[in-house]
């Protein structure tokens, strides 16, 4: 199901993850692209959706050292992009989505093509299980690009072309559309982020520049809009992936946006409202053609994800020939911007 190119020992700490304080830094590896990326608080690494070469990488942040999974018949397959990366905090998985970069290339105007759900356990270091969405969505909806979990461990999967959200068993046994428009419009954007606390579901509606909440709980999602103070807020105009990060236990939410992150919070984490808290600017001195596409935690840093979209494809590949990808430490921004909205109150839920 996957093939590791480069092995190396996986830390085990038996006291949480040594400190991590680098601040911002680089990944460098050729033609890493990264569209997404998410933090192993048990095993102390880093897994990132490697969008271009559509493969799963596994990174060692300490020693700087990368292992790349490869999927035969997908990995440098120019149809497939592996955007989606999520790690499951009950099971200690990860889960991953290899699927068609069309959608977002035509902006839903062509959805053909499989798309997979993939699920990694990295104390065997094997994928253990993998499902077609396709077969389930019949091709009438797509753009599969984040991932989230339940307590039971069951995966949910945000699509964008339209707005739906698929519920994965967490075994693997199978895939249930559990959100789908009245009206299904490919063309239509909707959801580009989704995040969980417990059985609170966020999605981030990019088409309608909207934030949602669901219950995990019930047998099928019903959206329900999540108000924002101030009215006069100007926190989504374009988006990507969204995070709740673990440092924050499920208040605070990040929101990519074109130009930067969105901060926001919710007092008992029951996201029946949010209070925005700020705004924080990608850094100005990274190499021109960047989409931010991410938030991430990574040990008790909060960092900027960026990737780049349109570089030059080299010949005989998929991808462009940038070899380093920085990660822009925000940390320091993020909590001043909790503490200070914390002396001058906020929504009631």
């Amino acid at each position: 199901m996957g093939v590791i190119s480069r092995r190396q020992e996986i830390p085990r700490p038996p006291h949480g993850c040594p400190e991590f304080t680098r601040g911002t830094f680089s990944i460098n590896a050729y033609q890493l692209y990264p569209e997404n990326m998410d933090w192993d608080a048990k095993l102390c690494q880093v897994y990132i959706g490697i969008l271009f070469n559509a493969s799963f990488g596994i990174y060692d942040l300490y020693k700087d050292k990368l292992d790349v999974v490869e999927f035969p018949g997908i990995t440098r397959v120019k149809e497939f992009h592996v955007g989606a990366v999520a790690w499951d905090k009950h099971s200690g998985h990860a889960t991953t989505i290899t699927g068609q970069g069309n959608a977002f290339e035509t902006f839903g105007a062509n959805i053909s093509g499989d798309n997979f759900i993939k699920r990694y356990n990295p104390y065997t270091r094997k994928f253990i299980w993998s499902l077609n969405i396709t077969a389930v969505s019949k091709g009438l909806y797509g753009g599969f690009n984040d991932i989230t979990y339940d307590p039971l461990g069951n995966a949910f999967v945000c699509g964008t072309y339209p707005a739906s959200i698929l519920k994965v068993d967490p075994k693997g046994k199978g895939i249930t559309p559990w959100y789908l428009p009245s009206t299904i419009v490919p063309t239509e954007a909707g959801y580009s982020g989704i995040a969980a606390h417990e059985y609170t579901i966020v999605a981030l509606n990019s088409g309608r520049r909207e934030l949602v909440r669901f219950d995990a709980k019930a047998s099928r999602g019903t959206p329900i809009s999540i108000p924002v103070t101030p009215v006069n807020h100007t926190a989504f105009t374009s988006g990507d992936a969204i995070r709740l990060p673990l440092k924050y236990e499920g208040k605070v939410l990040l929101v990519a946006q074109k130009e930067g992150i969105a901060v926001l919070r919710s007092r008992n984490t029951k996201w029946k409202a949010a209070e925005y808290l700020g705004f924080i600017r990608n850094a100005i001195d990274i190499p021109p053609g960047w989409n931010l596409v991410a938030p991430a935690q990574i040990g008790d840093n909060l960092y900027i994800l960026n990737d780049w979209f349109l570089d030059p494809i080299v010949p005989g590949t998929v991808a462009g020939n940038k070899t380093s990808f920085p990660l822009i430490d925000i940390t320091r921004e993020v909590d001043a911007l909790v503490r200070r909205r914390k002396s001058v109150g906020g929504e009631k839920e």
